[in-house]
């Protein structure tokens, strides 16, 4: 997913993700995440929804709620980049408002959540189950341990509620026609394969040096790209809870409150340890004369009769092991006797997982059918599904707890230097008061802020941006560290005289020289392959490789490429032997189709997936622009300033 965020942040598709990621989200940020945020915030109304106030605190804690949500999900990946692409500060405050107008929008249509559905729906929360049934218990020690009010809980999944029978009144008459399905299925299962050569937009350079009149003219049109922004020199306090971790020690009684609050996370899926030997369908080695059909029937009958041969050996006595290792295509877990190692239910197909639930440890299956071919299974050992007992995770426990109570004393710190600050103690004095340190930064701008000791958090920075002159800042509260920080020393945006930055100007010149170039070229070189179809000639010509794709769907990434619409809407167009061009990504491509496998006919299971999912979809696209018809109608006033 990462992956796909970075390279389509900006698309629809992942901003439908993104919305429905954050409004499911918003649904927690009360308690999953506690209060979180900055408390003590500054105030002010951040927008209002049809007279209803979203107050700066509210948008805040979303909004750093949210930067904690990514930052868990990507762990090491997560970087400021992730944040500034997604425009995290926009979504928050679109949820928001959002889930005003829905919360609005439910009132007028008198949409009730009765106390019977909002006990049925608390009551099957994961985290207040025990031995399947809800445990009265778990639900007071959960609400306790996060510091809440039964009325608070309740009230927030009430809320949820009505907004998800507000969706499914919008999204519930949405169908799906049966071409709709087909052409989906044909989108998924018609497949190509290109041959093609790629080369970035600079690849051509220019034989001349861009000349001083160039030059100067080049800098003279551009002056804004090398503007140096306003930057900025702040004194900050870091409090790392890390640092008070080894002074605290949890009592059984907290050891205890937190097990049974966090009960949910000690739940242990079944485990599988299973091996395999896998024989695959190989159509590509029947006759060549026959159709398709007749290839599939016969590759399914060889793989078959491959694996009933083998299981009749491993009955005979043959070795398990030495079979996988010698027979088994699939090559990975062969050399290591056909170990798959362990995995939770739900790791493999679903043909593969039944028959491991009628196998008996030890036990092997008959020759099991599945996407990948057949499979001989064994069943080495299984572990049933189970709560892990406090004795087994207390040292995980104490860890968690020493972690959660060092993180409040951090914050604490911060906030008693902030209070010290507003009641007249200089920023310096009020950070010795607690024995902790006032740090100098280097100057950073917005767009150039690399400060090791703050790392990915863009909390810090954000306010530092923000924050008026002779002001310390609200505590900055994040999972990793608090902070507290004043401004020093300002300077103003400038653009700099040509001479200082020559080098950075003449490599620019002469990249953007480079590019036009590229560009001219390709243009030729496409003009060249439509006309004489010889992509191996212009390879050669060009002293470069042919690069092949294997076949892929309409609805695949192209292998090797990447997931770019405007190239596969060109090769799909193509016959055999026809070429086109295309640029994406900083690169240009010139393309052969090598060949291309027309979709079978659909199974039923198969066009239900595709119109349940095709449902899905439909629903989503229907409830955003059914949200962004309803905000374009309503009164909607935002605060720009506090963003």
């Amino acid at each position: 997913m990462l992956n796909l965020i970075r390279q389509h942040a900006d698309s629809w598709m992942v901003k439908s993700i993104l919305w429905f990621i954050i409004i499911a989200f918003l649904g927690t940020i009360f308690y999953s995440w506690g209060m979180g945020g900055v408390p003590g915030s500054r105030g002010g109304v951040v927008a209002t929804v049809e007279g209803i106030e979203i107050p700066y605190g509210e948008y805040d804690k979303t909004f750093n709620n949210l930067i904690n949500y990514y930052r868990d999900q990507f762990k090491s990946q997560f970087s400021e980049d992730l944040i500034q692409r997604l425009d995290l500060k926009t979504q928050a405050l679109d949820a928001l408002i959002h889930r005003k107008l829905m919360l609005l929008e439910s009132d007028n249509l008198n949409i009730k959540v009765s106390d019977e559905e909002l006990v049925a729906h608390i009551q099957h929360f994961p985290a207040f189950q025990k031995d399947n049934k809800f445990n009265q218990t778990y639900y007071d020690n959960y609400i306790q341990f996060n510091r809440l009010t039964h009325l608070d809980f309740e009230e927030v999944q009430r809320e949820a509620l009505r907004i998800e029978k507000l969706e499914k009144m919008i999204t519930g008459n949405t169908l799906v026609s049966k071409t709709e399905v087909l052409d989906a299925f044909k989108n998924e299962e018609e497949s190509v394969k290109f041959d093609y050569i790629a080369f970035s937009e600079d690849h051509f350079a220019t034989t001349q040096p861009v000349n001083e009149t160039d030059l100067k003219s080049y800098y003279d049109k551009n002056k804004i790209h090398f503007e140096i922004p306003d930057q900025i020199k702040v004194d900050y306090v870091k409090v790392n809870p890390k640092d008070y971790e080894a002074a605290i020690t949890p009592n059984e009684e907290d050891i205890q409150d937190y097990y049974d609050s966090k009960i949910a996370i000690f739940q242990v899926e079944k485990i599988y340890q299973a091996s395999h030997i896998l024989f695959q369908l190989e159509p590509a080695k029947i006759d060549e004369t026959a159709s398709d059909e007749e290839k599939q029937k016969a590759s399914e009958e060889a793989a078959k009769k491959e694996a009933e041969d083998t299981l009749k050996k491993i009955r005979e006595g043959a070795d398990f092991a030495k079979l996988a290792e010698e027979l088994s295509d699939d090559t990975s877990s062969g050399s290591a006797g056909g170990s798959l190692g362990e995995f939770p239910r739900g790791t493999m197909v679903p043909e593969f997982e039944a028959a491991l639930e009628k196998l008996q440890p030890g036990k092997v299956s008959e020759p099991v059918k599945s996407p990948f071919g057949y499979h001989i299974i064994r069943l080495d050992k299984k572990t049933d599904a189970r709560v892990k007992p406090l004795s087994e995770v207390k040292d995980t426990v104490i860890k968690s707890i020493k972690e959660t109570k060092a993180r409040q004393k951090a914050r604490r710190i911060v906030k008693r230097i902030y209070k010290s600050t507003e009641k007249g103690s200089s920023f310096p004095q009020a950070a010795a008061d607690q024995n902790v340190e006032v740090k100098t930064s280097e100057f950073i701008s917005r767009q150039k802020h690399t400060m090791p000791d703050i790392g990915a958090a863009p909390e810090f920075f954000n306010t530092a941006f923000s924050l008026p002159d002779e002001r310390v800042s609200d505590p900055i509260l994040t999972s990793e560290a608090s902070f507290i920080l004043k401004v020093k020393e300002r300077k103003p945006a400038y653009i700099p005289e040509l001479d200082s930055v020559r080098k950075e100007v003449q490599e620019k010149a002469q990249k953007d020289a480079n590019k036009k170039l590229t560009s001219d070229k390709f243009k030729e070189l496409a003009g060249k392959l439509e006309r004489g179809k010889n992509l191996e000639k212009i390879a050669k010509e060009l002293k470069m490789e042919i690069r092949h794709t294997p076949f892929f769907s309409r609805a695949d990434s192209i292998p090797g490429v990447g997931d770019f619409p405007n190239i596969k809407n060109k090769v799909f167009q193509l016959e055999k032997g026809q070429t086109t061009s295309a640029t994406a990504f900083r690169k240009h491509y010139l393309i052969k189709l090598q060949d291309r496998k027309q979709a079978k006919e659909p199974t039923n299971e198969q066009l239900k997936t595709i119109s349940a999912r095709l449902k899905r979809q439909k629903s989503n696209m229907v409830f955003n622009d059914w949200i962004k018809n309803l905000r374009e109608k309503s009164n909607i006033l935002i605060d720009q300033t506090l963003l």
